[in-house]
C-alpha cells in the first residue's frame, strides 16, 4: 500500500513515509564528552541480529527517519540515524563539537556489539562523516586541538571509533565550500542588504541573466572573476567574525584584570556589558550560484533552480530565511566559511583510507559533477569508486520524464550500495 504522501506525488525530503511495523526500534539518548545531548533511533530487522550497522547523521537535519531505513532493514542491516546537538538550528554550530556527538554515537554502537559500521554520509552528512573519519583515523596527538575561532577542542583525549566503510550520497563539499559557490559577490556593504555592484550581479540581465525559467548564459571570463569575488566576500565576512571575537576577548580580559576594580562605576558597567555581549552576524544574499540558471556550467541532468528557493533562485537570495542568515562569529568560521572551516571535504577525504564509494545523483540542482570527481580524485582510499544515480535529484526523487520511467531512485540507490558493501565486508 502506498503512503498518502507518495500517492499525491510528494514525500518528505530525507525521511521515509512508511515502514514495516515489524522492524524493531530502539530510541537512544546520548551524552557527548562535553555533556551535550543528542539522540538517535536504531532500527533492527524483525528476526535477524545483524553484525553490521549503517550510521547516518547530518549537521542539523533530521536523520532519524532516513529514507534508506526501510530498504536496508529489509535486507538485514541495522540502521542508526542520529540527530546532532544542533538539530534544525545551525546559528552557533561548531563543526568540531559535532565530532563529539558522532563519537558518542559510534562508541554506543560498538558497545552495543556491532562488529562493522558503515558511515553513510548523505548531503551535508557526507562532509561531516569524512571530517569525523579523518580525525578518528589519526593518532590522538595529531588530531585538531582548536576550532577556527581559536576555542580549544580536545580531540586527542576523545575516544573516536572509526568506521569500516565510507559512502557519500549526493554529498556536497562541506557547508563552507557550498557557501563559496552561493555567496552573492555583488554585495558592497554587509550592513546594507540592498547594496550591490551591478557588474557582479548574476541577476542583472547585462551579465547574462534571463528571467526564470528561461536559461541564463554567463561568459566564462566573467564567471571566473565572479568566483574570485565570492572568495573575497567570504574573507571579508571572516574578518568581521574575527573582529567581533577579538572585541569580545578584549573586554573579557579587561573584566578579569587587576585594574578593573579601580575603575569608575560607569566604566566598570560598560566593560561588564561588553564582556558579556554575544554579537551575531546577519548575512544576506546567499543564493547566487550562476550554475543554478546556466546549465552549460558543469553540465548535468539537473533542472534549473535550487532546492533552497521556489522557482527562480533570486527569491531565495533576497527573501526571508536563507543559508547562514544569522550566525555567531564562531559558527560562521567553523561551519559556513569556505575560507576558514576545517570541515572541507576535499581536504578531509585525503585522510579517509577505508573503502570509499561516492554516489552522484545527476539530476541534483545543488551538487555538480566536477565536485564529485574532486572527491574521488582526492580520496585517500586505495579502494574507491564513483557511481552515478541517473535522473535523480538531491532528495532522490525522479527528475523529468526519463526519471519517471526508471525505478524509484531510492530503491536504485540500495541496488548500488548493498552489493558494494557486501563485496567488502560480507552480508549484514
Amino acid at each position: 500500500m502506498s503512503h498518502p504522501l507518495e500517492s499525491r506525488g510528494r514525500r518528505l525530503p530525507f525521511s521515509f513515509s512508511a515502514l514495516d511495523p515489524a522492524v524493531r526500534r530502539e530510541v537512544v539518548y546520548l551524552e557527548a564528552s562535553d555533556t551535550a545531548q543528542s539522540f538517535g533511533i536504531l532500527y533492527l530487522p524483525p528476526r535477524h541480529e545483524p553484525r553490521t550497522a549503517v550510521y547516518l547523521v547530518h549537521p542539523r537535519g533530521e536523520f532519524t527517519r532516513h529514507y534508506v531505513v526501510p530498504g536496508l532493514t529489509a535486507r538485514g542491516y541495522a540502521v542508526f540515524g542520529q540527530n546532532s546537538r544542533y538539530l534544525n538550528n545551525d546559528t552557533d554550530m561548531v563543526h568540531e563539537r559535532l565530532l563529539l556527538d558522532i563519537a558518542a554515537g559510534m562508541r554506543w554502537l560498538r558497545e552495543r556489539g556491532f562488529e562493522r559500521i558503515v558511515l553513510l554520509g548523505n548531503s551535508g552528512g557526507g562532509s561531516l562523516l569524512a571530517f569525523y573519519q579523518s580525525q578518528a583515523s589519526r593518532p590522538p596527538a595529531e588530531r585538531l586541538s582548536s576550532t577556527p575561532s581559536g576555542e580549544p577542542i580536545d580531540l586527542a583525549a576523545e575516544e573516536m571509533p572509526p568506521g569500516d566503510l565510507y559512502i557519500a550520497v549526493a554529498a556536497h563539499l562541506g557547508e563552507g565550500r557550498f557557501m563559496l559557490n552561493v555567496l552573492d559577490p555583488s554585495v558592497t556593504n554587509e550592513s546594507d542588504p540592498a547594496s550591490y555592484d551591478p557588474a557582479w550581479d548574476m541577476y542583472n540581465p547585462e551579465n547574462g541573466y534571463r528571467p526564470y525559467p528561461e536559461p541564463s548564459r554567463y561568459d566564462p571570463a566573467w564567471l571566473a572573476e565572479y568566483r574570485r569575488r565570492q572568495r573575497e566576500r567570504s574573507l571579508r565576512l571572516d574578518a568581521i567574525a574575527r573582529e567581533y571575537l577579538a572585541e569580545h576577548a578584549y573586554f573579557r580580559g579587561e573584566l578579569r584584570s587587576d585594574r578593573f576594580a579601580a575603575l569608575p562605576p560607569a566604566a566598570r558597567g560598560l566593560i561588564a556589558r561588553r564582556a558579556r555581549l554575544g554579537r551575531y552576524m546577519v548575512i544576506y544574499r546567499t543564493l547566487a550560484n550562476p550554475a543554478y540558471l546556466d546549465p552549460t556550467i558543469d553540465p548535468s541532468r539537473r533542472p534549473l533552480g535550487s532546492i533552497f528557493s521556489p522557482g527562480d533562485p533570486i527569491i531565495g537570495n533576497y527573501g526571508y530565511g536563507g543559508l547562514a542568515r544569522v550566525m555567531t562569529p564562531r559558527g560562521w568560521l567553523s561551519t559556513w566559511s569556505g575560507t576558514s572551516s576545517q570541515a572541507d571535504l576535499p581536504d578531509t577525504i585525503r585522510h579517509v583510507t577505508v573503502p570509499t564509494l561516492v554516489v552522484f545523483a545527476d539530476g541534483d540542482c545543488d551538487i555538480f559533477p566536477s565536485e564529485q570527481q574532486e572527491i574521488l580524485e582526492k580520496s585517500g582510499a586505495a579502494d574507491k569508486q564513483l557511481l552515478t544515480l541517473e535522473w535523480a535529484d538531491h532528495y532522490l526523487n525522479p527528475v523529468g520524464d526519463e526519471g519517471r520511467k526508471l525505478a524509484d531512485p531510492r530503491e536504485r540507490l540500495l541496488d548500488l550500495i548493498v552489493p558494494w558493501i557486501e563485496a567488502r565486508i560480507g552480508g549484514p
